[in-house]
């Protein structure tokens, strides 16, 4: 073959190439645009069919890549059917409805040809960015009478004809949740701004029902943030933060909690129109632990190893210029628990560095007390039936600094199946300079302590039901002296401050206790409690009958109590 010859077949060779490349190219194009819509319209029509035409989903774009099997959506929207859910029978139809729009949606190592021809779905992760979702609680006619066993299972079941489900990581960044109520007469609304889900290695097979895990995944992360709520009443708004939910690692936490009252000091128990405790709380962050999921979705009972509040901050006003509320009797802690219609069984509750601020006004300042460096932990909280019969102890020990500087250490031990509400409390406070209570003290009543220190004040147990409380206190303590204050400034409240504040301070109250004789003196405690008001006055008032009693200040009944001791031990 001469030169020109070949020269001559290869160009033909060459444009031959060319052609059929540019058929194969044609080809390729034409499979994948008409590929990439059959695919969006079988997507479309499956949510429409699978649903009974409850749901229509609709899909801006759609886009899958051959070579790596990566499948993009844009634009996805699904919408619930109004028309469709009002014609269904009251006892089939679900009692939420789901709005969901989807900006971008991408599934990476997506095996197609085996998802059309073998019914397998295996992907390596599915991301979907910045989800919109809308949650719409229906109100139910007719009440569920058919009778069904309910699925106790907390598994997904896997779709008919189907033979598994596969997916390694399934991410919801960057979303939004959107909850209405329309279960009642009146709407509520209640929005998440912020809400990022995570769902680690989702496997769906024929055993669906038996897999022990929680929805059939290792693990569901749910991440929200920046929610505000008001409570029912419309005096509180609640903040959180950061909430986070862990199936896997069995954990709730909350980040930066704040119970924030929405009216000022002044207006919030007039606003009600009674006298009320006015709380305004913050945590640094409040964790669940070791949560039985499966107690909980299934049977809805809260089972958990511990409850810790970290950095606690309580702030509770009470203004008494205000009528008490009529008739209102406020529950004793055990009564609290065994009211619950929830089952909970929490092993502790712990509280790490705390603290409480306590005010209340009688005039035209409120007095103020503080207790910082709170750490506590309470055994047992719980209204499981075999524990309250039992009446097993439920220990709650304590420590904290009064004022920020006298150390008081407490043990309350509650019995929360004792329908007589009985619990008693010991407790120590030692080395404590007294002045420093006269913010609560002067604002009170018309006196302030000059100077006195609490060497220790020992309060061996309390005995505290329904109705009264009883025990013993030894309040230790040197150079004691006080003083009142003029009411008004005439002539005779003079003359009466005078002789009140000397005979308060040179007979009636003792300076120091052991006195120089080195006789030491004790209190009996005896206190009627008030059912209007809370434990915690029934505490304080039984403590502070005490140290009366300590000073010489006795009522009849501790006077016959002193009396009978006595006489037991002649």
């Amino acid at each position: 073959m001469t030169k020109k010859k070949r020269s001559k077949t290869k160009r033909i060779l060459f444009w031959g190439l060319g052609i059929l490349a540019g058929i194969i190219l044609v080809a390729v194009v034409v499979v994948y645009i008409y590929s990439n819509s059959i695919i969006k319209r079988a997507l479309e029509e499956a949510v429409k069919r699978e649903t009974k035409g409850l749901y229509n989903a609709h899909i801006g774009s759609i886009y899958y890549g051959i070579l790596g099997g990566n499948l993009h959506i844009r634009n996805l929207t699904l919408t619930p059917d109004t028309a469709i859910y009002k014609a269904m029978n009251p006892d089939s139809a679900p009692s939420m409805l789901l709005g969901l729009y989807v900006k971008k949606l991408t599934v990476l190592d997506l095996e197609l040809k085996q998802a059309l021809f073998s019914r397998k779905i295996e992907a390596k992760r599915v991301d979907v960015k910045s989800p919109e979702l809308k949650i719409f609680r229906k109100k139910r006619s007719v009440p569920d009478t058919t009778g069904k066993p309910r699925d106790t299972t907390q598994s997904i079941p896997l779709p008919k004809g189907w033979d598994y489900i596969s997916v390694g990581t399934i991410s919801l960044v960057t979303g939004s949740l959107d909850y209405i109520d329309e279960s009642n007469d009146s709407v509520r609304d209640f929005n998440i701004p912020y809400i990022d889900i995570q769902i680690v290695n989702l496997w769906i097979d024929s055993t669906w029902r038996t897999d022990p895990r929680i929805y059939n995944t290792d693990d569901i992360v749910v991440t929200l943030r920046d929610i505000k709520q008001q409570t029912g009443n419309g005096m509180y708004a609640m903040h959180f933060g950061e909430v986070g939910i862990s199936t896997g690692q069995k954990l709730v936490y909350i980040d930066r909690f704040h119970l924030e009252p929405l009216f000022n000091r002044h207006d919030f128990s007039r606003k009600l129109g009674y006298q009320t405790d006015r709380m305004d709380v913050e945590a640094g962050k409040i964790s669940l632990t070791d949560i039985d999921w499966q107690e909980l979705m299934v049977h809805k009972r809260l089972i958990a190893s511990k409850l810790q509040i970290d950095s606690l901050l309580l702030d509770d006003y009470r203004d008494k210029r205000v009528p008490m509320r009529p008739g209102f009797k406020p529950p004793m802690p055990q009564q609290l628990i065994r009211n619950l219609k929830q089952y909970i069984r929490i092993d502790s509750l712990e509280v790490v560095n705390g603290k409480a601020t306590y005010s209340e006004q009688v005039g035209n300042e409120p007095g103020t007390i503080f207790f910082n460096r709170i750490n506590g932990l309470l055994l047992g909280l719980t209204n499981d039936s075999a524990w309250l019969a039992e009446k097993k102890v439920s220990p709650l020990k304590a420590e904290a600094y009064v004022q920020g500087s006298g150390r008081l250490q407490a043990t309350i031990n509650f019995k929360f199946g004792d329908t007589r509400n009985r619990f008693t409390v010991s407790a120590l406070l030692s080395d404590f300079d007294l002045p420093r209570i006269n913010p609560m003290l002067s604002k009170l009543i018309p006196a302030e302590i000059e100077s006195g220190r609490v060497q220790k004040m020992i309060v061996p147990e309390i005995r505290f039901n329904d109705d009264y409380s009883t025990g013993t206190l030894t309040f230790r303590y040197t150079n004691l002296s006080f003083k009142m204050f003029k009411e008004k400034n005439t002539t005779w409240s003079g003359i009466k401050t005078g002789v009140i504040n000397f005979v308060a301070s040179d007979f009636l109250i003792q300076k120091s206790n052991p006195q120089p004789n080195g006789k030491l003196n004790s209190g009996i405690i005896y206190f009627q409690r008030d059912k209007h008001k809370s434990i915690i006055n029934f505490i304080w008032k039984s403590i502070f009958s005490g140290l009366k009693s300590n000073m010489g200040f006795n009522t009849k009944e501790q006077k016959t109590i002193k009396k009978e001791d006595k006489q037991r031990k002649e």
